[in-house]
């Protein structure tokens, strides 16, 4: 199986680490939304159980976790506003705008 997470609107210039169940799994310096079609990054992650602690931290700002099920909703996107974060998870790929 395999967890899409998308990172969205409110980056700039971050520093974001994913994690699945405690294990990073992506770890990027200088992570910046565009604007015109509201995406910074993606990453797809194998995972081997059908359910999954999904933690993403922006460093020195908001940390966001959720327990996914990944038969069921497989895409996860990111979204930050204001002073949180938030994990949105879907059946379907959510499309870019």
């Amino acid at each position: 199986m395999k967890l899409h997470v998308k990172l969205r609107d409110g980056f700039n210039d971050d520093n974001v680490s994913i994690r699945v169940n405690g294990r990073e799994v992506y770890h990027r310096s200088g992570v910046s939304t565009d604007l015109s079609v509201s995406f910074a990054d993606s990453v797809e992650i194998p995972v081997e159980t059908p359910v999954v602690t999904l933690k993403v931290t922006v460093e020195g700002g908001e940390t966001g976790e959720k327990e996914i099920r990944v038969k069921q909703t497989p895409f996860v996107d990111v979204w930050r506003t204001g002073q949180k974060m938030e994990l949105r998870e879907s059946r379907e790929e959510v499309p870019m705008l």
